[in-house]
């Protein structure tokens, strides 16, 4: 299976962008900084921004990408070459000495022949290039803000052309709201090796063993089927999961407590995100069965409804229904003068999902005045075929709460599934254990197998099919 989309969909993505500018506009968009970890050379390993990605493939840094529709529309003494569309890329050049340390670059010639580029220059000609196309420039699209370096020099270049920018960022956004078939076959890969990730933590979760030692394993096994960590995986041990996004540390597992594991692989650019919670001890409590069988009830109840035309206000109503029935049936006293689901759940029941784990897209659009062609009010978005979403619920008690029933204090969870929008309803593209059955199930397996053959003989050499 290809994990790549072709020249050609890169093309039609840029064509369509194209067809939204008016004639006469510049559009520009530039590529994520890199930055330094520590000391003067030492920099994060680097990931391109996602519309370079979205509208090229390129993942080089120190990258401008420039749509020029200046020559369309500019009167009948206009030539043939100037009333096409223009995609111009500044790109970095060739330096040996550089590439020894960094790697190759595609460099110009590069941008034109494998990135479909109509013309390409080195980046340090941004500055000229862009001056000249944007005095013929009737509208520019720029928004700075990405990279404070070539913001510079794009504002430079632009400052002979005082307007108001719009932005292209915007357009590009609604474009990658709807995933193509490539791009969900990519999604599903992801889908799948950050499921396995999730089996494999589970199956060397033991007490004694700190948050960063499940992180390795779920690390592991996204880089050895061609992934990465899709954002920084969060190992949650006990209460420290009442901090939503708490990074994986070295607090020790301990029986009796509950581990939260939210992570997710990126595969070819592209974002999985998971969360499981589950027993270090691999045993479920009374409480923390109970409580958890309310979370996913209310996930697999929000799921159910998902199909085209519905709306994320749809979805949470039905989860939040059935989650505030389900903690007053555990005697929370849910609602007036008690809890509020926003007490313990201070989070949305979802996002977007794609090349952002938090993908780009709006949440609600404006609606057309019946009367009228004008515009009228925000309605939510409906569902279309293609996009891509999590669903997520969870819960998060504080310790000291005193209206939080006592045997349920300190407990946190947290179930997140990645869901493909079908013409029918919902495809569910992750499947790491989820029901109490099969947490306990899959983790006393793995404890057999390690009473009876030893800790190897788990591994984490997880390797998926291609």
């Amino acid at each position: 299976m290809s994990q790549y989309i072709a020249a050609s969909e890169y093309a039609a993505r840029r064509e369509r962008l194209f067809a939204t500018l008016p004639a006469g506009s510049l559009a520009i968009i530039v590529s994520n900084p890199e930055v330094l970890r520590n000391g003067s050379d030492n920099t994060f390993s680097y990931r391109a921004s996602s519309d370079i990605l979205y509208l090229t493939g390129f993942t080089e840094a120190n990258c401008v990408l420039v749509f020029d529709k200046t020559g369309i529309g500019s009167g009948a003494g206009a030539s043939s070459a100037d009333s096409q569309n223009r995609f111009v890329m500044f790109v970095q050049p060739h330096n040996p000495a550089e590439e020894i340390w960094h790697g190759k670059r595609a460099g110009v010639s590069g941008a034109v022949s494998d990135f479909g580029a109509n013309r390409a220059y080195k980046i340090g000609s941004a500055k000229m290039v862009l001056s000249s196309l944007a005095k013929k420039a009737s509208a520019i699209y720029f928004k700075s803000g990405t990279n404070a370096k070539l913001d510079g020099v794009i504002a430079s270049a632009l400052a002979a052309k005082p307007m108001r920018h719009l932005d292209p960022h915007a357009i590009v956004a609604e474009q990658r709201l709807v995933k193509s078939p490539a791009e969900l076959a990519i999604m599903r890969r992801s889908g799948q090796v950050g499921s396995v990730a999730h089996r494999a933590a589970m199956s060397h979760c033991l007490a004694g063993r700190s948050e960063f030692a499940l992180k390795g394993v779920l690390e592991f096994v996204f880089a050895t089927n061609g992934g990465v960590a899709s954002y920084d995986t969060i190992v949650a041990a006990g209460a420290n999961g009442l901090c939503l996004h708490y990074p994986a540390g070295l607090s020790v597992l301990n029986d009796g407590d509950m581990v939260l594991i939210d992570a997710g692989s990126e595969i070819a650019g592209y974002a999985s995100d998971i969360s499981r919670t589950f027993p270090v001890s691999g045993r479920f409590t009374v409480a923390q069965k109970e409580l958890y069988e309310v979370v996913l009830a209310g996930q697999l109840a929000a799921i159910a409804a998902i199909k085209p035309g519905v709306t994320w206000n749809q979805l949470e109503k039905i989860c939040e229904d059935v989650l505030v029935n389900g903690l007053n049936s555990l005697g929370f006293p849910m609602g007036k003068g008690g809890l509020s689901l926003s007490d313990v759940m201070p989070h949305g029941l979802g996002h977007w999902l794609g090349l952002d784990v938090h993908d780009v897209g709006k949440y609600r659009t404006r609606s057309r005045a019946k009367a009228s062609n004008k515009r009228g009010k925000d309605v939510d978005r409906p569902f279309l075929e293609g996009m891509v979403l999590t669903i997520e619920p969870g819960v998060y008690l504080s310790l000291t709460d005193k209206r939080i029933p006592e045997p349920y204090r300190g407990i946190c969870i947290r179930i997140e599934d990645n869901i493909e929008v079908t013409a029918t309803g919902a495809y569910v593209q992750t499947d790491a254990p989820k029901s109490v059955q099969e947490i306990e199930e899959f983790m006393n397996y793995a404890r057999n197998v390690r009473a009876e053959c030893g800790e190897n003989a788990l591994g984490i050499y997880i390797k998926l099919e291609d």
